[in-house]
């Protein structure tokens, strides 16, 4: 049989209404009291309900989260980051999965949300400005906080120094010499690939630099990795390869190491994130570093601050600095000449020496 409040308070010698006050977290109990209810809950095992408690206070310790599939790297570690900060900030999470970026089904989302009392939603779903602002229009009774939302939208939004992040990535690959690029996206609808996307073209067309392909991946390995097999049997000629993420950029490796494409001697490749696999991949990858877990520990950081703090014209809005991260899946080109093989074999030798 199931304990009840009135088995809580008949072992510590009180009300239910006060077995109710200290469950609530109410300040009008004395420390004794408290000590005898809690020593009753822990001796019956009592479970509160949590939902009768939410109603009953008519507000929610609960943060919700409105997110892609967590099977994503970079998604899986955002959310974990809201998740810690909420608890840290003693509340809850409720984390409700969209296939896409269809905007109706966000909306369906976020009203099973609301209708669990929840009054903070983190959205880490690429939207448009006009969708991010029209949810926040239509919701006006929630708070919300975005992670990929375009930087000029006007709600509140944590995001990384995506453009800054993928011009260090040129600049690096410029410095080793290379000069035929292979661009790899991710998809269109995000608001970080685009960004990214953006840096590396404005920083290779100041070079006058040859841009040999560009092509949409879906942040999946599979995807990099198709994306070079398809200009291999194109037959076109490139030395570099900037990946927007790090997946991707496992893909790209892949690809390159089945055809017997050198990497870095022939090929240099940069992905993007530094997720904590990258140091492991076979040459390990340069990237450009960005702490997933942090955006998220950020973003709740925000949500949750007083109003009265926030200045200007009220939006809460946060970018976090990126940083170059040098491996070995680039180097110095080297001009190989009429010694191309023996150069190759030679590089190769010493490169499994210094395994």
């Amino acid at each position: 049989m199931a304990v009840t409040f009135k088995d809580v308070a008949t072992l510590a010698g009180v009300s239910t209404q006060t077995v109710s006050r200290v469950t609530n977290g109410a300040d009008n109990v004395t420390d004794s009291t408290r000590e005898k209810v809690n020593k009753a809950i822990k001796e019956l095992g009592y479970i509160p309900n949590k939902s009768a408690q939410m109603l009953s206070r008519g507000k929610s310790k609960t943060l919700g989260i409105v997110s892609l599939d967590i099977a994503l790297h970079g998604v899986a570690l955002i959310v974990n980051g809201v998740r810690q900060q909420a608890h840290d900030n003693g509340y809850g999470t409720v984390l409700s999965i969209v296939d896409s970026d269809n905007f109706e089904r966000i909306k369906d989302e976020i009203r099973e949300l609301l209708s669990q009392q929840v009054d903070y939603i983190v959205v880490n779903v690429p939207l448009t400005q006009f969708m991010a602002e029209e949810l926040v229009h239509q919701f006006q009774q929630l708070n919300f906080m975005f992670i990929d939302v375009p930087e000029n939208t006007k709600v509140n939004y944590v995001c990384a120094e995506h453009t800054e992040g993928a011009k260090s990535a040129v600049r690096h690959l410029l410095a080793c010499k290379r000069s035929q690029f292979v661009l790899i996206t991710g998809p269109k609808e995000s608001t970080g690939s685009t960004l990214r996307y953006a840096g590396w073209v404005d920083e290779l067309s100041k070079s006058q630099k040859e841009v040999v392909a560009t092509c949409e991946g879906d942040w999946d390995a599979q995807s990099g990795y198709l994306s070079i097999r398809e200009q291999i049997a194109k037959k076109r000629e490139f030395d570099a390869v900037l990946v927007a993420n790090d997946q991707m950029a496992l893909g790209v490796l892949c690809a390159l190491n089945e055809f017997g494409i050198r990497v870095p001697e022939q090929v240099s490749v940069v992905g993007f994130d530094n997720i904590n696999d990258s140091a492991f991949f076979t040459p390990p990858l340069s990237t450009i570093g960005q702490s997933f877990v942090e955006l998220g520990q950020q973003a709740v950081k925000l949500l949750l601050e007083p109003q009265e703090t926030v200045e200007g014209e009220g939006y809460r809005q946060l970018i976090l600095p990126t940083q170059l991260i040098v491996r070995s899946s680039t180097s110095l080109k080297i001009e190989l000449g009429d010694h191309k093989q023996e150069i190759l074999d030679y590089l190769d030798k010493a490169r499994q020496l210094l395994r």
